[in-house]
């Protein structure tokens, strides 16, 4: 089973950039920035992957610090978004949707930021053509409204001169910070400008906000790890897909055993769902990884897995004719296997 998910042409559809590094990569990243890697450095990339068994969402959003120190220079974002582009093309998958919050400090504006991203996508895309990717910039939730502002301003602009590229906006950061509510207007002008909406939605436990997000919209629902039968429903009849991250979720403590992840109430429910990583660096795993534990956890065969990767395929936002092609490979290796 394990060697033919590695083998599988897979699909990434929750996938943010500061948290993708592996640590290979951390290191490759620290040795190119500073000429080479100590052992304090090895130690802190270790230290960077593992949780407690009581670490929650707080715990998790602060190891990022770590990775943003790295990145907060031009060279080390460059080289960052060429790296997680690696990583993903090394797993086989065959097309990712990145996600990262445009930040600014003293070495570059955010516009600076997503232009340096894009170039990297971009530089990436010749060195991997085997993977096919794409960007959406983040709204992190707990940044002043000014900041969102601006963000989106940067993708609706972007998205005209990089209308292959940049397809749409993702609405996350720490689910216990800032109201949904004050960013609405903010979405709403994004969506009334054809971009696209994910929306980290019933990350936690918050019944009046869940039911905000799902009334607003999206194109597809972040973690959803909340959300009750009626939700489900509501997103199914809607043909919204929500992206279960079981190793993320696990970690972070929002679920407190595997057995007991919403996957297995979203298979009962035929719901719309897609296996995805969320922080394939800061979790320690990969999408191969994360579709052997639902096979482990869940019993999914082979077919099944096969299905997953579809669905993942007609949830994306990439054009038709890249949702064929992705199709194609997909089915070509399925037939492969008969």
């Amino acid at each position: 089973m394990e060697e033919f998910l590695k083998k599988l042409p897979k699909v990434e559809l929750h996938a943010h950039l500061n948290g993708s590094l592996g640590i290979e990569s951390l290191r490759d990243l620290a040795e190119r920035l500073y000429g080479s890697t100590s052992e304090e450095f090895s130690q802190l990339c270790q230290r960077f992957i593992q949780f407690d068994r009581n670490s929650d969402l707080d715990a998790c959003f602060k190891k990022f610090s770590f990775v943003h120190e790295l990145t907060s220079t031009v060279e080390g974002l460059r080289y960052a978004t060429e790296l997680a582009v690696r990583d993903f093309d090394k797993d086989n998958v065959q097309y990712v949707e990145i996600r990262t919050t445009p930040k600014a400090n003293s070495n570059y504006s955010r516009r600076d930021y997503l232009q340096t991203v894009i170039d990297a996508i971009r530089t990436a895309r010749e060195k991997y053509p085997r993977i096919l990717v794409k960007l959406l910039p983040s709204i992190n939730r707990a940044e002043p409204l000014a900041a969102a502002e601006e963000t989106v301003s940067l993708s609706i602009e972007f998205a005209r001169s990089h209308p292959d590229l940049v397809l749409g906006i993702d609405f996350s950061g720490n689910p216990g910070k800032g109201r949904f509510a004050d960013f609405v207007p903010i979405l709403s002008r994004a969506r009334d400008m054809g971009l696209k909406l994910v929306i980290h939605c019933a990350e936690i436990e918050n019944p009046p906000e869940v039911k905000e997000m799902l009334q607003f919209g999206m194109s597809r629902c972040g973690h959803g790890t909340f959300l009750d039968p009626i939700d489900i429903t509501y997103l199914k009849e809607r043909n919204i897909a929500i992206e279960c991250c079981l190793t993320s979720n696990l970690k972070s403590g929002t679920v407190p055993d595997l057995k007991e992840h919403h996957l297995k109430r979203l298979m009962k429910a035929d719901a719309h769902k897609v296996l995805c990583t969320d922080d394939s660096g800061v979790f320690d795993t990969t999408l191969s990884k994360e579709f052997l534990l639902a096979s482990e956890v869940f019993g999914l065969s082979r077919n099944q897995c096969i299905s997953l990767t579809l669905e993942a395929v007609h949830h994306s936002l990439a054009n038709d004719e890249e949702r064929n092609q992705m199709a194609v490979k997909v089915k070509d290796y399925a037939a492969s296997l008969a």
